[in-house]
């Protein structure tokens, strides 16, 4: 009896609501209507979305590196925050659009 009392009050526990979002899914349609809003701005820039990564509550949208990244770069309007090598030297740069984190990586030569 001692096991299925500890495995009712388990469920118990998993039943309940988060204590931060409380069972409720408007945080995270909030993040998708301020990701929509992030994409059509990028669009508006001239920069094309490759994906958008809903791993965490806040999603983050890659891009596409191009000429108007680079000015980004350039101008200190992105901030490079990883640096690296898969075969080639990299950075990644970040900057927010909307409230969204916009990042794309960059190939040093």
């Amino acid at each position: 009896m001692e096991n299925s009392a500890k495995i009712n009050r388990t469920l118990r526990e998993q039943a309940k609501p988060h204590p931060v979002f409380g069972g409720c899914n408007k945080i995270a349609l909030g993040y998708l209507l301020q990701a929509q809003k992030c994409v059509n701005e990028l669009n508006k820039m001239g920069l094309h979305v490759v994906n958008i990564e809903f791993d965490k509550i806040k999603p983050r949208v890659r891009i596409e590196q191009n000429a108007i990244t680079k000015k980004f770069e350039k101008t200190g309007q992105a901030l490079a925050y990883m640096q690296g090598n898969d075969g080639v030297h990299f950075a990644e740069y970040q900057m927010m659009v909307e409230g969204i984190k916009v990042i794309w990586r960059s190939y040093l030569h």
